[in-house]
């Protein structure tokens, strides 16, 4: 029998998701190695989901992988944006507006640049990777991978700075809702009338804009910056795919 928190099927997102486009393919694993090495791999198709209840080799960024057990929402999305160059790369920042609100229903959260969703507390419950490449066609196509710390109930001892919505607010949350209101407030943000102001409510609700913070590359290059808006997608001339390891003060 189901466990009652996780509601997650394709039949309740067909009864359930209140979308134009996203979510409408809708792919359903128990388990799969990652849900972003399925969004590589299946026909492009905008707004197209890959959700599993677990992944045995989840995808971070620098190339870091881990093992999502049950408990979280874990899910992928196919965005192919009719965007320019410059709105193309605020995806974060606009899929990061979307999950803030739609997890504001269950706790207080914030954004912390370039990819989390944390709690008042600074813990981080969600994190985001987001991947462009080109179709045949060379339209820009984007790759959303984003894992939420649901009901999930103990993380390893090195995550210090992780926590989850039940173990937060003391009570379990349905990941099918959860995930609904996810996918409605995405595509609700990316709607190229509402950039402006989606933008606007990042860098009110965006913890590190403005802070020092300290960035690291693969390559172990570590630099302090001060982020001032979503655009700061360059450091010394190297794109941001990198790690936040701390805010270092607040001014």
């Amino acid at each position: 029998m189901q466990n009652e928190k996780n509601t997650v099927s394709a039949e309740y997102i067909k009864n359930n998701l209140k979308t134009k486009y996203i979510g409408k393919d809708f792919y359903y694993f128990d388990e799969v190695s990652s849900t972003f090495d399925i969004a590589e791999n299946i026909p492009i198709k905008n707004g197209t989901v890959i959700y599993a209840k677990r992944q045995t080799n989840g995808r971070g960024r620098l190339g870091r992988s881990w093992e999502s057990e049950e408990g979280g929402v874990y899910f992928s999305i196919i965005l192919v944006p009719d965007m320019s160059f410059e709105e193309i790369h605020i995806m974060t920042a606009l899929c990061a507006v979307g999950i803030k609100r739609a997890l504001c229903s269950y706790l207080p959260c914030k954004i912390k640049w370039p990819n989390d969703i944390v709690s008042e507390d600074g813990k981080k419950i969600c994190g985001i990777l987001t991947k462009l490449r080109y179709d045949g066609n060379n339209r820009a196509v984007i790759n959303v991978g984003i894992g939420i710390n649901a009901n999930t109930k103990s993380f390893d001892k090195e995550l210090k700075y992780a926590s989850s919505i039940s173990l937060i607010t003391g009570k379990d949350a349905s990941e099918g809702d959860i995930l609904c209101r996810v996918l409605e407030e995405i595509e609700s943000c990316c709607n190229s009338d509402t950039i402006s102001k989606v933008m606007d409510e990042y860098k009110k609700d965006c913890i590190t804009l403005g802070k020092r913070v300290r960035v690291i590359y693969a390559n172990d290059d570590t630099f302090f910056i001060k982020p001032l808006d979503s655009t700061f997608f360059f450091v010394n001339g190297l794109p941001v795919d990198c790690a936040i390891q701390n805010v270092l003060q607040f001014n």
